[in-house]
C-alpha cells in the first residue's frame, strides 16, 4: 500500500508523517519467531531472543545462492530497528546491498543491522535497483495534489528527478529494458518512464494497482491491488517488447476486502508472493495460474508488511523475503526456503 494507500482512506494518521531526524534508525539484538501452517492459515506465534549475529548457513563450497540454514521456514528475524515513522520501500542492489525507504530518506542497511542514511528524496516511497547500481525512487509528493515525481539515485548518492507528471507515484520496478515502471494506488494506471524520463501508459484499467514484479522467465507480469472489494492480484501475459499485454489480463488471488495487498516478490519457481498489510499477512500464489486460485499464508499475526524483497547473497539469505513495516519500526527476514526470481543475472 505504501503511504499513498493509508492516507486517509482508510486510516485516520499515515507514517511518515513526524520530522525527519526526530529519532535514530539504528539496529537491534532483538528477534522475534514465528512458525505458521500456511495451508490451514493458523499462525502459532513464539516470541524469543536470539544474538544479532546470524549463522549464514552457507555451505562449504561457499555458494553465495546456497539457503541459509539458521532459521527454519517461516521463522523470523529482526533485521534492523529504530524507524519510528514506519518503513515503505525495499530493494537490493546487484551487488547485494540492502536499501529503505522512509519518508524522505533512502537508508543503507547492513547484514547486521546497522542503518546509514545513504540519500535524500522528497517524499520517497517505493524503490527499485538497476543493473548499474542505481536506484530509481518514486516521490509521493503531497497525497491527492499532481505534485509527484520519480528519482534517480546515482552510484554515488546523487539525486537528480527523472520525471514529473504522475499524481502519486507509489511503487516501482525495472522493465527488462531497464526503464521504470510506476503505479499509483490511487489510479487505475501502470506507467513507464524511459531514461530521458519520457512518461507513457503500458496498462490503463488496473483498480488501485501497486505492487508489480515479472516471472523468472519475463513471460509473465504481476500486479497487487490495494483498494479493492477482493484484494487481487492479476497475472499478465508480457508481449515482445517485454511489457504487459492488458488485453491478456487475469486475477489468481483474492486476499479480501480490507487486506490492502501492497508490495510483492517471486521466486524461483514462480510463486508470487503479497503483503497484505492491514491484515498483518504475507501471501503466496501460483503465478502460472490462468484463472482464480486458492492462495496459501506464508505468514500471519505480523506487523504491517509493506514492500518486498528477496535476499541477496551472500551477506543475506537468498532464501528469505526482507521487508518493511508500513507502520511498525522495523525490518523483517522471513525464512521461505525457497530463491527469489533472479533480477540482475
Amino acid at each position: 500500500m505504501a503511504v499513498t494507500g493509508c492516507a486517509a482512506l482508510v486510516l485516520s494518521a499515515c507514517p511518515g508523517t513526524s520530522e525527519e531526524g526526530e529519532d535514530e534508525v539504528g539496529s537491534t539484538g532483538e528477534t522475534d519467531t514465528t512458525e505458521t501452517e500456511a495451508d490451514t492459515g493458523e499462525t502459532d506465534t513464539t516470541d524469543t531472543e536470539t544474538d544479532t549475529e546470524t549463522d549464514t548457513g552457507e555451505t562449504e563450497t561457499g555458494d553465495p545462492n546456497a539457503c541459509w540454514e539458521d532459521l527454519a521456514v517461516g521463522e523470523l528475524e529482526v533485521l534492523a530497528e529504530g524507524f519510528d515513522g514506519g518503513s515503505e520501500g525495499i530493494t537490493f542492489g546487484p551487488n547485494g546491498e540492502l536499501y529503505v525507504t522512509t519518508d524522505g530518506t533512502v537508508w543503507s542497511v547492513s547484514p547486521d543491522g546497522e542503518v546509514a542514511e545513504y540519500a535524500t528524496v522528497p517524499d520517497a516511497l517505493g524503490l527499485a535497483a538497476r543493473a548499474d547500481g542505481s536506484l530509481v525512487v518514486a516521490s509521493l509528493g503531497v497525497f491527492g495534489e499532481p505534485d509527484g515525481a520519480v528519482y534517480v539515485v546515482s552510484p554515488d548518492a546523487a539525486v537528480s528527478e527523472l520525471a514529473a507528471g504522475i499524481d502519486s507515484p507509489n511503487f516501482v520496478a525495472i522493465a527488462p529494458d531497464g526503464s521504470a515502471l510506476i503505479t499509483d494506488d490511487v489510479d487505475t494506471r501502470v506507467f513507464r518512464v524511459s531514461d530521458e524520463g519520457e512518461v507513457s501508459v503500458i496498462i490503463e484499467d488496473v483498480p488501485s494497482p501497486n505492487g508489480m514484479a515479472y516471472s523468472p522467465d519475463g513471460q509473465r507480469f504481476y500486479v497487487a491491488s490495494t483498494f479493492t472489494p477482493e484484494g487481487q492480484l492479476t497475472a499478465y501475459t508480457v508481449d515482445g517488447e517485454g511489457f504487459p499485454d492488458e488485453s491478456t489480463g487475469v486475477e489468481i488471488l483474492h486476499i479480501g476486502q480490507g487486506s490492502t495487498p501492497d508490495g510483492i516478490a517471486v521466486d524461483e519457481n514462480d510463486r508470487v508472493y503479497v503483503a497484505a498489510n492491514l491484515f498483518g499477512e504475507i501471501w503466496a500464489v501460483d503465478g502460472g495460474l490462468t484463472e482464480l486460485g486458492e492462495g496459501e499464508l506464508v505468514a500471519g499475526e505480523l506487523e504491517s508488511p509493506a514492500s518486498l524483497a528477496f535476499g541477496r547473497g551472500p551477506d543475506f539469505d537468498p532464501c528469505s523475503i526482507y521487508y518493511t513495516e508500513l507502520f511498525g519500526t522495523r525490518v523483517m527476514r522471513l525464512a521461505v526456503g525457497v530463491r527469489g526470481a533472479p533480477l540482475f543475472d
